[in-house]
C-alpha cells in the first residue's frame, strides 16, 4: 500500500494499494524507493529485497515490473533519484548507485554505469543540487552509538 497526500492543496491522505506484478514479501523491505515516473502519470518503485522496479499507475495502483537491461536485479534499491529518462537506484549495503536509462515508457531500463565512493557507508536517499547527488550515510552495518557520527556524501552525475 502507498499512501500519497496531494501537492499545493488541502485535501485527504489517499491510500493506494498496489496490485498487478507486485508481490508484498513479509518481513523484509518492500516499496522502498519512489519517483515519479518521466511522464508525470505514474510512480516508479524499487522493492528492495527482491531487487525488482516497478512502474505504478497513480489511478489504480496496477505495478508492472519494469525489465532491467544490464544488470539481473537492483537488490538493497533505497532512494530514487530521476533526471529526465535517466533513474539513479541507490544500493545502500552495495555502497553503490546503478544509472539506468530509461525507455520512452518506462518499462525498460538499461544499466548504463555504476557510482561508487570510498566515502559511502550504506547510502540510503539522495538529492541534488547542480551536477551532484548528494546521500546520506546510515552506516546500518556500524555500530551505533550516542557518539556516532553520520555524513553526507556528494557525487558528480
Amino acid at each position: 500500500m502507498l499512501y500519497g497526500v496531494p501537492r499545493g492543496r488541502t485535501g485527504e491522505v489517499t491510500a493506494l494499494p498496489l496490485t498487478g506484478d507486485w508481490v508484498q514479501t513479509p518481513g523484509v523491505n518492500n516499496a522502498n524507493g519512489i519517483v515519479g515516473t518521466p511522464d508525470g502519470h505514474g510512480l516508479i518503485v524499487v522493492s528492495s529485497t527482491p531487487g525488482k522496479l516497478y512502474q505504478v499507475s497513480l489511478k489504480t495502483g496496477h505495478a508492472t515490473e519494469i525489465a532491467l537491461s544490464g544488470a539481473s536485479d537492483v537488490v538493497n534499491g533505497d532512494g530514487l533519484f530521476r533526471i529526465g529518462r535517466t533513474l539513479y537506484v541507490v544500493q545502500n549495503r552495495l555502497n553503490r548507485i546503478s544509472v539506468f536509462d530509461l525507455d520512452a515508457k518506462a518499462t525498460t531500463a538499461t544499466l548504463r554505469r555504476t557510482i561508487t565512493d570510498p566515502r559511502f557507508d550504506v547510502p540510503t536517499t539522495a538529492a541534488r543540487f547542480g551536477n551532484r547527488l548528494y546521500l546520506v550515510n546510515a552506516r546500518f552495518t556500524s555500530p551505533q552509538t550516542p557518539d556516532t557520527t553520520f555524513t553526507a556524501v556528494a557525487v558528480s552525475i
